[in-house]
């Protein structure tokens, strides 16, 4: 009788055990499952934000591991900035090239302050940021109060177009040039083109910038020459 009992507690205890095991072996399986899944995604993720970067620098990452495409971008980014990260590491390449960025954005945020009028000694460059984009704001008339930094972004962006459209279009009507329904870089540089024209300047071939300047100068040499015949 006792010995009946303890073979019906081993049986017992066997059929549980066989229904434990392939139980857990189920849940390690789907935990396995799961982890890969967002392993796999955080990789894909990653790899787009890479793209991204690449592709803002012109650098070709295409069949590079994550890993290597994070060099390969790294070393074209301090090569843009004129940093040299020869035998750093990479925790030491990236604040090198985290600290001349940030000189760099700082001395465009000078270049606005100024233009604006605007003090930026001591201040951080987001802390600059801001009080440049309310300099902005209040230039353009535009109200960004209680707007977010990107909202209020667009709205200044928007009003400037609007700002300059309306030169543009000053500059077109006394040209006797058609810009409606262009943007502003194409309604740009129709009148360009016609103000070349007007002063007998080829531009062909040449950027906008340095079209603008050979522009700039004809009619600059124009004005001195028209300046010195009056004065005779």
């Amino acid at each position: 009788m006792k010995k009946n009992k303890i073979i019906a507690i081993a049986i017992i205890a066997a059929v549980t055990l066989s229904s434990i095991v392939p139980a857990f072996a189920v849940e390690t399986t789907a935990q396995n499952s799961t982890n890969i899944e967002a392993k796999q995604t955080n990789q894909a993720e990653n790899l787009a934000k890479l793209t991204k970067r690449a592709a803002k620098l012109g650098v070709d990452i295409t069949g590079l591991s994550n890993e290597d495409a994070r060099t390969k971008i790294q070393a074209a980014e301090a090569a843009k900035l004129g940093v040299d990260i020869t035998g750093l590491s990479k925790e030491d390449a990236k604040a090198k090239i985290k600290t001349a960025r940030e000189a760099k954005n700082l001395a465009k945020l000078t270049k606005r302050a100024t233009k604006l009028g605007v003090d930026i000694t001591g201040l951080s460059n987001e802390d600059a940021r801001t009080k440049i984009q309310a300099a902005e704001a209040a230039k353009l008339g535009v109200d960004i109060t209680g707007l977010s930094k990107e909202d209020a972004k667009a709205k200044i962006k928007t009003a400037r177009e609007a700002k300059n459209l309306a030169k543009l279009t000053e500059r077109a009507t006394k040209l006797g040039v058609d810009i409606t329904g262009l943007s502003n870089e194409d309604a740009r540089t129709k009148i360009q083109a016609a103000e070349a024209a007007k002063l007998g300047v080829d531009i062909t071939g040449l950027s906008n910038k340095d079209a603008k300047e050979k522009i700039k100068e004809v009619r600059q040499a124009k004005k001195e020459t028209k300046t010195t015949n009056i004065a005779q």
